[in-house]
């Protein structure tokens, strides 16, 4: 049929569909009308409530307020940390690389002690393929952001018009349906999405093997300090502990000290670890920035106007590199011991999710010597 065929008389074309058999628009909810975070995980928290045994439902309910606060903290700060990180990479990516090696190394003299596993993670990534990971982190990530974006969208739907969310109207095992529901729908690659996943699993599995290899010393130490402690604190602690818990708990006593004895262990050891680690990771931090900070006043032609540099400079007969390596190591090593190896405020903030990770990393290494000691 030609162009002028598919004209009506009115100009309009006669090959396009009925607008009155076409499917009604999703109706959406003005924002303002939106049930607020608090009481929407107020009552995910209510329907889960109820479905538990009485003995759980009580401590479930007790604990509401902390989790409902938890939760609510972490969706206020997530899209900040977001917003930090994605700026950060556009930074990274145009910087020299003489300023990338002087960040990365005065980051490894001021945290490398406090961040000893993540640091070993990431070297442990970029010798396993970091290419391959972030090709498959690419992949997870586009497609968690469609999944947002169709969840935000289905959160102001309001199909009945009655003024209220569809969402906010449900029992949580409906809301539950319902995201998977969308979210099923918003991803377009799902065989990529399973593939990827697949590699960064046995890329976190071959990267966590590596760890504990790399810090068997640090498991051995802590087991260790247990086998020798455990006897003479259980025949002196054991009486105390079983008379304060009582007939009906008594055979709780060992357990409880083992436990206790061990986690105390793990944590002396991990501090050992930190020295040992903030020591090394401090030198080499420092002959990095040192290299860095060199061949940026090299390539700006400013070494000529540093005094008592003898000219022309020579790198491999000056001491340099030396002096500004070993003292920034110093300073690095100082900061993290007399801090306790704890970061201040506000970079404890700003580095909370690293240090999250940091302590899920000690928490699985830890794992496989603590489950040898109960064998």
């Amino acid at each position: 049929m030609s162009d002028e065929e598919k004209m009506l008389p009115g100009g309009g074309r006669s090959d396009l569909p009925d607008p009155a058999r076409l499917p009604a628009p999703l109706k959406s909810l003005p924002s303002s009308l939106k049930m607020d975070d608090k009481s929407r995980i107020g009552k995910f928290m209510k329907d889960h409530h109820i479905q538990v045994k009485p003995e759980m439902a009580e401590c479930f309910n007790a604990c509401k307020p902390a989790l409902t606060a938890v939760i609510k903290g972490v969706r206020y700060v997530w899209p900040y940390y977001m917003k930090a990180y994605v700026k950060g990479y556009e930074i990274y990516k145009v910087l020299p690389h003489s300023i990338i090696t002087m960040i990365f190394g005065a980051a490894l003299c001021f945290f490398g002690g406090t961040y000893v596993a993540s640091i070993a993670a990431i070297e442990a990534f970029r010798q396993l393929g970091w290419a391959k990971v972030k090709d498959e982190l690419s992949i997870v990530w586009s497609q968690a952001k469609l999944v947002v974006e169709a969840s935000d969208k289905d959160d102001m739907v309001d199909d009945d018009g009655d003024g209220v969310a569809d969402v906010d109207q449900i029992d949580a095992n409906e809301l539950a349906q319902r995201k998977i529901a969308v979210a099923m729908k918003a991803i377009t690659e799902p065989e990529r999405l399973q593939t990827a996943f697949a590699a960064l699993f046995v890329s976190y599995l071959s990267v966590l093997a590596t760890l504990r290899l790399e810090f068997a010393r640090t498991t051995a130490f802590a087991l260790g300090i247990v086998e020798m402690a455990k006897f003479p604190i259980l025949r002196v602690a054991a009486p105390l502990l079983s008379a304060t818990l009582g007939p009906e708990l008594t055979h709780w006593t060992q357990t409880i000290l083992e436990t206790s004895i061990t986690f105390i262990a793990v944590l002396l050891a991990w501090w050992l670890q930190m020295i040992i680690s903030a020591f090394y990771s401090g030198i080499r931090g420092g002959k990095m920035f040192a290299d860095g900070l060199i061949d940026l006043l090299v390539e700006k032609d400013l070494m000529s106007k540093i005094p008592l540099i003898a000219q022309p400079f020579d790198p491999d007969e000056s001491f340099m590199d030396e002096v500004v390596g070993y003292s920034l190591a110093a300073v690095g090593f100082g900061f993290q011991f007399f801090n306790g190896f704890a970061l201040p405020f506000p970079l404890n903030l700003v580095f909370l999710p690293l240090t999250i990770i940091e302590w899920f990393l000690r928490l699985q290494i830890s794992m496989e010597g603590s489950a040898a000691l109960s064998v």
